[in-house]
């Protein structure tokens, strides 16, 4: 909703890669452009911001933040999150930030979301319940508008509006619970969960990180871990796809090829949410198994 009710069919929207591949699926279905635009690995995946602004011309209709970061597990300070506006000021563009993610940060870092840094910048936030309020499946999602200026007040607020009828909504008990889920959660309900997030990146982190060829990052939020792969350590693997394939059919272990994230180069992403000793179990098995 928020992609199309800021870009029409031939104008072009600023994503990440690698990012979220619904974006991209979103402005394919509807004649949208997509182009998109490089983090950085070795930065923890902070956005190119020279890179970014070399892609944005006259069709260019809004960008896309998406932080916390699937599949990066990357989370902006403050100081990044204000240049990025910067380059959205000096081009006078909208931001569209996926904040899904929001608050699911580890134990060193900082969340900080893109509408209280915007001043002036129009923004439209996107969360959901799926994500720190672990209630995934229910489609219960909202869009918040900020726009100090008014840029948002009539059109865009009407859209948005008129696209919500085009969607069938959340189941009704999701709705009627919401205002509890908000108003009387326990605070360690959410501290613990990311307590379980927070050990199991830092087990992956370490355990990927002793098989020679793999360069796991270590996330900084979120659910997910990317990890770079040098096929030329192991006999018989083609590229990340081909990896992914061997290790889920071998170890039962399924992490997905990067290039599902429009990155086209040898990333694969780990999802890091299981709490119980299976996760860890299998994923020491995979270690033996590339080290042997």
């Amino acid at each position: 909703m928020a992609i199309l009710v800021l870009a029409n069919p031939g104008q072009n929207v600023l994503i990440p890669k690698p990012g979220f591949s619904l974006y991209w699926t979103i402005c394919q279905a509807y004649g949208i452009d997509s182009k998109h635009y490089d983090l950085l690995p070795e930065r923890s995946w902070e956005i190119d911001l020279d890179h970014l602004e070399s892609l944005i011309d006259e069709n260019t209709s809004c960008i896309v933040v998406n932080n916390p970061s699937n599949p990066c597990g990357s989370v902006f300070t403050k100081d990044h999150i204000l240049d990025i506006c910067s380059v959205a000021r000096r081009h006078k563009l909208p931001i569209i930030a996926d904040e899904v993610y929001a608050d699911m940060v580890f134990s060193e870092s900082e969340f900080h979301s893109v509408s209280s840094l915007s001043e002036e910048i129009p923004v439209l936030t996107c969360g959901g319940l799926a994500k720190r309020f672990l209630c995934p499946g229910w489609r219960m999602g909202w869009i918040i508008m900020q726009s100090r200026t008014g840029a948002f007040d009539e059109e865009i607020r009407h859209g948005l509006f008129n696209l919500s009828t085009r969607v069938l909504g959340p189941c009704t008990l999701i709705q009627a619970a919401l205002p509890d889920i908000f108003d009387n959660s326990r605070p360690e309900f959410y501290s613990h969960a990311m307590e379980v997030f927070e050990s199991n990146a830092k087990l992956a982190y370490k355990t990927l990180k002793q098989i020679k060829g793999l360069n796991p990052i270590m996330p900084q939020g979120a659910m997910y871990l990317m990890c770079g792969l040098d096929p030329s350590y192991f006999a018989d693997i083609k590229d990340d796809q081909d990896f992914v394939e061997k290790l889920m059919c071998e170890e039962s272990v399924f992490c997905l090829p990067a290039k599902v994230m429009c990155i086209f180069c040898i990333f694969m992403p780990f999802k890091i949410g299981r709490h119980d000793g299976r996760w860890s179990t299998r994923l020491r098995a995979a270690k033996l198994k590339a080290l042997g």
